[in-house]
């Protein structure tokens, strides 16, 4: 039928493209149509009157009677709402302001008991005519009007995320800051985690709420953040921390700022414990001091896996060393070389190899090698895949274990001694 009336408008024949489509509203059946919606049918014979005629009046007559008399029964929600939103289109691109806000509305509204039917009914929660009447209230209505339509939409439960989101920010633009609060408070109601859209509300209604505030209502201000970090998931969690935590350093206490950053550190997922705990540690050698960490590191390493917990192991050595406790440097090498297997750290021994070339002796250096060769021995016992071992292993150019014996006994002053040759015994390799 639309092929038809297109060959009638190239011949020039506008009337015989108006009767063919007439026709076409008593001849196509909704539930029985293929190749295309029926709404394409209206919406032809509106752009005829509208473009070939310039009949604008006949032209919303087609949609009034399609949308408002219900002349033709459809088949699908979306086919009628489809027409009422080129009804809305019609009416805007005439700049007819009134009449497209006044259509959007009766759109949503509730049908005459005689209209009424279960494709009128889902009018009431179809998003395409809700996201274009949300959109003409902001630009055309009031702001009474539009806060009675975005309320329309949550009670109707039709809101997506982005409708709240849109809605306390109208009402913030418009110093409504409570009643966005309150639309923000809706928003984790209906849209709870592990919703995605939960972090979406969440995320702002803290912004909204600490730009707001600032300092002035700090109690309430945490309330609200202790309310999201208890319920959200913890793979979600780590913005909320970091916020938390800043939000203390600005305003509130160190103390409190320090036990934020500690409950992240226990809450996170594993993957991303390691950066919590570094994060933590160095806010602590901010506000108390380098020596105030040793206990950290302890806990640290004790909740991380192996790899992360040796890396802190190194980080830990790090600072002994540079406080001059060289003995509590090496103490946590020797416990972190446990959890680090040489072939795929190599990096934890090249670090320790250096460590003792630069603060061991003799007799240190060659305990850290036996240290060394007993942990490649119970890590022997596992079996490793050896394209995983080899692949993002770095390469690491160190001294080897001769020579640093060589540097040390030269720095030293004294000389290495030959270890004596007993026969019936196999010379291990150094």
């Amino acid at each position: 039928w639309t092929k038809r009336s297109t060959l009638h408008l190239q011949l020039g024949q506008t009337r015989q493209a108006i009767k063919a489509l007439e026709e076409a509203f008593k001849s196509v059946k909704a539930v029985k149509s293929v190749n295309g919606s029926p709404s394409v049918l209206w919406t032809g014979l509106a752009g005829i009157y509208e473009d070939k005629e310039q009949d604008i009046d006949a032209a919303r007559s087609v949609y009034r009677r399609v949308c408002r008399n219900g002349e033709y029964l459809f088949s699908d929600v979306d086919d009628l709402a489809q027409l009422w939103a080129g009804w809305v289109e019609f009416e805007l691109r005439h700049e007819n302001w009134d009449n497209a806000l006044s259509v959007a509305r009766q759109s949503v509204s509730n049908p005459e008991p005689e209209r009424r039917n279960r494709i009128t009914r889902g009018l009431g929660r179809s998003l395409r005519l809700w996201n274009l009447l949300l959109d003409l209230e902001e630009s055309l209505g009031t702001v009474q009007t539009t806060k009675d339509a975005y309320n329309r939409v949550i009670e109707a439960k039709v809101a997506t995320p982005s409708h709240l989101l849109n809605f306390a920010s109208f009402l913030t633009e418009h110093k409504y800051f409570e009643e966005s609060f309150n639309a923000y408070e809706r928003g984790v109601e209906l849209f709870p985690f592990p919703h995605p859209g939960a972090k979406l509300i969440w995320r702002a209604y803290l912004d909204s709420f600490t730009k707001r505030y600032e300092g002035t209502k700090i109690p309430r201000t945490r309330e609200l953040f202790d309310r999201c970090v208890e319920i959200c998931p913890p793979d979600q969690a780590s913005g909320f921390f970091l916020s938390y935590g800043s939000f203390e350093e600005q305003y509130g206490l160190t103390k409190r700022a320090l036990a934020v950053y500690e409950k992240m550190c226990t809450t996170l997922p594993p993957e991303e414990k390691f950066s919590a705990y570094q994060l933590y540690i160095a806010k602590t050698v901010k506000y108390l001091g380098v020596t105030a960490t040793r206990p950290l590191y302890e806990r640290a390493i004790a909740a991380l896996e192996d790899e992360p917990a040796a890396k802190m192991c190194l980080e830990f050595s790090e600072m002994e060393t540079t406080l001059g406790e060289v003995e509590r440097a090496r103490a946590a090498l020797t416990y972190g070389a446990q959890l680090a297997d040489p072939r795929r750290y190599p990096e934890y021994w090249a670090r320790w190899h250096d460590f003792e070339v630069q603060n061991g002796n003799e007799e240190t250096f060659r305990e850290m090698l036996r240290i060394k060769r007993s942990v490649q021995a119970a890590f022997s016992t596992v079996n490793y895949n050896a394209a995983e071992m080899g692949a993002g292993a770095p390469k690491v150019e160190t001294l080897s274990d001769d020579r640093a014996l060589e540097e040390i006994a030269a720095r030293e002053g004294v000389r290495v001694h030959e270890q004596p040759r007993i026969g019936g015994f196999v010379q291990g390799k150094r």
